[in-house]
This record gives structure tokens, C-alpha cells and sequence, in this order.
């Protein structure tokens, strides 16, 4: 990173700043400064919610299926199984029923709307990561970029990301809005899409905008993220910063950890 001393700062620390930017990174800037203080400042993953380990599975689910290494059938079964492998702290709690329930309608609704398609590709059964390096002229920085597609047809010149969720939204958020971006960045000449996909059905959503103006939002983000990490160190951000009455506080092993 050139230019940006606050976030190397961060970096050096050695508690999970990893000397890159991402989407999730500057989002969770944006939308949970006591949430980046832990992931970033003080290397503290939230354990996942099952509403978080639904997503995955289900996303896992679908590229079986559409890998052609699993039947529909299959990839539902072993995506009930993982479920409830990895939320066994939520076992029988109206959180964890509703979430099972979800996991059959949105696998069919996503297949419906992928099997037609074709096969995405991966590289040794691996997501395609991207890379590039983000340049601000106005506050005269460099930071190295990072992501990773879902669904990747080099033949149709096409990404599709994967959003699995209970409603599906109207419009699409900033910070989806950011990846969305940041892979047009990339793969300018590829198209992009978002698929949502809920138990009952499933739509594509397009950001209403161009993604030089959502890259310079992100600019100014990372900026103020700069300035953030520079005056503040981890723990000294950590005694400063409240945490929020929001989702990502729902486990209480980090509200402790935290000190809240």
C-alpha cells in the first residue's frame, strides 16, 4: 500500500489487517465501525449465525449442482447436513428451524434460474480471484484489490454472483453495489449479475449506476478508513468505539470479548 500509513499501521499490528482492500473490508467500514475495529483491529471472527452458514451452504449447494458433480437431490441433502453440523449452539431455536426450512426452495429456485446457463467454469474446482491495484490521484494513494467470483462463463463473457437470501430486495445496496463494481473494474468485459434468491424465486438486479461512481464513493471511504486507523490504534479504537444494536452483534461471545 502507497500512501496510506493509517492502514499499514493496522497492518503491522498483526491482528487481521491483511495488506489488501476488498469489497466486505471498506463495507464493513461504512456500515460497523465496532465490527471492522474487531475483524481488522483485533483479529475477531464473529462466529457465523445460521442466517451466515445458510447462505453458505446454499451457495455450495447450487455449484454442485450446477458443476454437474451432484444431483439436485444430493446437493440438498448434504447441504442439510453441513447446516446442521455448524450451527449445533442454535439446535431447535425458531432461528435455526427457519433457516433449515429455507434451504429446499432456494436451492430449486436458484437452479431454475442457472441451469440454463450451462456449466460455470473453475480452475481445479476453485473460485476465480481477481486482483488489481486501486489508485486514488485526489489523496495520492495505491492499495492492492482482491475478490472473488461465484459463477464465472468465459464463453458467454459473464460473472453471476450468488446472494441467497429470506426477501428479496427491491434495489440493491451500496455494498453489493460495491462488489458489483469492483468485478466490472476487473473483468470490464464481462457482464455482471446479481442473482437473489429467495425460497420462493429468484431475480437478477442491476446496479442503477456506472462503477466509476460507486469506485470513487470507496475512494473516499478508504480515505476516511485511512485517517480512522492512523489516529486511532486497535485497542485505543476498541475503548472508543460503542458497539451497535444491529445484527452483527447477535453473539454474545464477541459482545464479551469486545467488552460491551
Amino acid at each position: 500500500m502507497r500512501n496510506l500509513n493509517g492502514l499499514q499501521k493496522w497492518i503491522d499490528e498483526g491482528s487481521g489487517f491483511e495488506p489488501h482492500l476488498s469489497a466486505s473490508k471498506i463495507a464493513l467500514y461504512k456500515n460497523d465501525v465496532p465490527s471492522f475495529i474487531c475483524r481488522y483491529g483485533l483479529g475477531l471472527k464473529q462466529e457465523p449465525t445460521p442466517a451466515m452458514v445458510r447462505g453458505t451452504v446454499c451457495e455450495r449447494a447450487l455449484v454442485k449442482v450446477l458443476t454437474e458433480s451432484h444431483t439436485l437431490d444430493e446437493a440438498i441433502k448434504e447441504a442439510w447436513s453441513e447446516f446442521n453440523g455448524r450451527v449445533r449452539d442454535y439446535k431447535e431455536s425458531n432461528e435455526h428451524m427457519k433457516q433449515l426450512e429455507a434451504i429446499d426452495g432456494i436451492i430449486n429456485q436458484g437452479y431454475e434460474a442457472l441451469k440454463d446457463y450451462g456449466k460455470p467454469y473453475f480452475e481445479e474446482g476453485q473460485q476465480e480471484k481477481i486482483e488489481f491495484d486501486l489508485e486514488c490521484v485526489k489523496y495520492d494513494w495505491t492499495a492492492p484489490m482482491i475478490g472473488y467470483l461465484d459463477l464465472v462463463y468465459p464463453d458467454q463473457g459473464l460473472v453471476i454472483d450468488l446472494k441467497t437470501t429470506l426477501r428479496c430486495p427491491s434495489v440493491m445496496s451500496w455494498s453489493h453495489a460495491l462488489q458489483w463494481a469492483i468485478y466490472k473494474t476487473a473483468k470490464s468485459n464481462y457482464e455482471v449479475k446479481f442473482l437473489y434468491t429467495t425460497p420462493k424465486k429468484s431475480a437478477f438486479l442491476e446496479y442503477d449506476g456506472t462503477a466509476t461512481a460507486v469506485i470513487d464513493e470507496a475512494k473516499e471511504l478508504i480515505n476516511k478508513m485511512n485517517f480512522f486507523c492512523f489516529t486511532l490504534s486497535p485497542s485505543q479504537a476498541k475503548q472508543c468505539i460503542p458497539t451497535g444494536d444491529n445484527f452483527y452483534w447477535n453473539n454474545n461471545k464477541l459482545k464479551e470479548i469486545y467488552g460491551a
